[in-house]
């Protein structure tokens, strides 16, 4: 069955394909339990300890904002591991060591008395007790996190990277693969957030990941069967010999000379300029949508931080939505500027939370039920989020498949590997400065309602407040800002471009390199005819 469904795939590229889902099936699994453990843990633990719960968010916002780095130093790593080991090597080791870490949290718990979470009531809400955690301090989670950081970075490059090792440059392949791929992904992350979330209410914030370790090794297992073709690269950079100092300076050197390369491509031309738009202030604000409202909404006004956790089940869902849509109009949709135009539109969806929410609540409605409502909001928007992703990895992809047939040089950056570099590390620092600040602001408001007491209606009014700017202005920009970056390409004021529209024609300077190289590749010809004709 799985072989009738991918007609003019290769065997090898079909048993590929089939473990490479299989892996990124239960690393979505598990990674929803783990990420969604990891950000309960964080919002109640910091806002629960005396010493850290007045700045509670922006300290949260920091230790966010610090991962992303971390995330970025992955994700520039991806570039020269990539040339050295095979993609699907690199990405099992990376998935074994995020099952490392989650092993520690395990195991500190109990070792500390740490208990079965129990619930406490404050102004109507029920709320997890702080003398169920287990008694080691919440800044552990900084070196914790920020190693989730490195390993999360490294997989989620990869997961743009790889498609190309396992069915080539042929656009068509490619987003039928990614199509293929996101559903099965977004299938097991909406059931992994919705049982993340009961697992979190029944267990507590750190027991939850009982499953990620068993799931992270079976994901890595399946990864390590994947062959792929080795990069090339050129005898002078193969056979260079570094000490282990001389590696790490050697690799902060490949570290910038990636973010280089992949800014000189993307500032190259328009038909790669409109991604900065497109692609990184796409994902600022989808990525603040899961990791920022839908916890802070959940602590701040609905009491715990666990719904958060359905609210992403939604928005996982709504991805699959959206993956499939793409899966369907593979062929009728052209290029992702029709799918990111979407993406952009339905952000402004987000004023219905602030909008709905003191109303619903004041009158009876419980949190509970207020997040699955904000979880069916969140699959709408999501599901412009998804179609514009499986789109604009296809394109990327297909549109360097020129460039990555020339990379064997002396440069140890591929031209995919340097342009996602680029786009997730602008990301990152872009979401590092915006949660940073909305966690500052946000801590005004949640003191004031750390304060109340037995004021229900006082504390959702207070609460809510915040959000008409978060969820309502700011994402209003956000379309406006996304919007106006799909008209950038030459020929995208047409309502479905094709990829000849967008397609810039080669300069004189790229023609003459091109006469200089035939002409030399003819002269090569005849030096290698000359004996022959003796």
């Amino acid at each position: 069955m799985w072989a009738c469904c991918f007609p003019g795939f290769t065997a090898e590229q079909k048993r590929n394909l089939l473990f490479y889902t299989i892996g990124i099936m239960c690393y979505k699994l598990g990674l929803e339990s783990a990420l969604g453990s990891v950000k309960t843990m964080m919002t109640e633990r910091f806002n629960s300890n005396p010493a850290t719960s007045g700045n509670a968010f922006a300290t949260i916002g920091l230790l966010e904002g610090l991962n992303q780095l971390c995330q970025s130093l992955g994700s520039i790593a991806v570039a020269p591991l990539i040339f050295r080991f095979k993609t699907s090597r690199v990405l099992a080791t990376a998935i074994t060591f995020f099952a490392a870490i989650t092993l520690v949290f395990l195991i500190m718990e109990p070792a500390t008395g740490g208990q079965i979470v129990s619930y406490i009531t404050k102004n109507g809400k029920e709320s997890p007790d702080p003398k169920t955690y287990g008694s080691w301090t919440p800044y552990i989670l900084f070196p914790l996190f920020l190693s989730i950081g490195i390993a999360y970075g490294i997989i989620e490059l990869i997961r743009r990277v790889i498609p190309r090792d396992i069915v080539g440059g042929d656009a068509a392949k490619l987003k039928k693969m990614d199509a293929t791929v996101h559903i099965w992904y977004e299938v097991a992350g909406t059931s992994g957030a919705f049982f993340s979330a009961f697992m979190i209410q029944k267990l507590g914030h750190v027991y939850a990941m009982c499953v990620c370790p068993v799931l992270f090794i079976a994901a890595a297992a399946a990864w390590y069967q994947i062959t792929s073709p080795e990069r090339k690269i050129s005898a002078k950079v193969a056979n260079v010999k570094r000490s282990a100092l001389g590696a790490m300076g050697h690799y902060v050197v490949v570290y910038f000379s990636s973010i280089v390369t992949g800014a000189r491509i993307i500032f190259s031309s328009r038909k790669f300029f409109w991604l900065i738009p497109g692609y990184t202030i796409g994902l600022v604000f989808h990525r603040y949508l899961e990791n920022g409202i839908a916890p802070n909404f959940s602590k701040i006004v609905l009491g715990d931080a666990s719904y958060a956790q359905i609210m992403n089940g939604g928005s996982n869902f709504g991805e699959l939505c959206g993956a499939f849509i793409v899966f369907i109009f593979n062929t009728q949709i052209h290029t992702p500027i029709p799918w990111v135009r979407w993406d952009a539109l339905v952000l402004n969806l987000i004023w219905l939370i602030p909008g709905l929410a003191y109303q619903l609540l004041s009158t009876g409605t419980s949190p509970n039920t207020f997040a699955w409502m904000v979880a069916a909001l969140f699959m709408f928007i999501s599901m412009g989020w998804a179609a514009g992703d499986v789109s604009l990895a296809a394109y990327i992809q297909s549109s360097l498949e020129h460039e990555e047939d020339d990379e064997e040089s002396t440069e140890e950056v591929s031209p995919l590997g340097a342009v996602m570099a680029f786009l997730y590390s602008s990301y990152i620092a872009l979401y590092f400065c915006l949660n940073f600040g909305l966690g500052k602001y946000l801590d005004t408001f949640a003191n004031k309602v750390k304060a109340i007491k037995n004021d229900k209606l006082l504390a959702y009014s207070t609460g809510i407040e915040p959000f008409y700017m978060i969820a309502g202005v700011m994402f209003s920009v956000g379309c406006v800002i996304i919007l106006a970056g799909t008209f950038i390409p030459k020929g995208s004021f047409a309502i479905n471009p094709t990829l000849k529209d967008i397609e810039e024609p080669a300069s004189d300077a790229e023609k003459a390199a091109e006469k200089r190289h035939e002409e030399e590749y003819a002269h090569e010809l005849e030096i290698v005819k000359v004996p022959t004709q003796n």
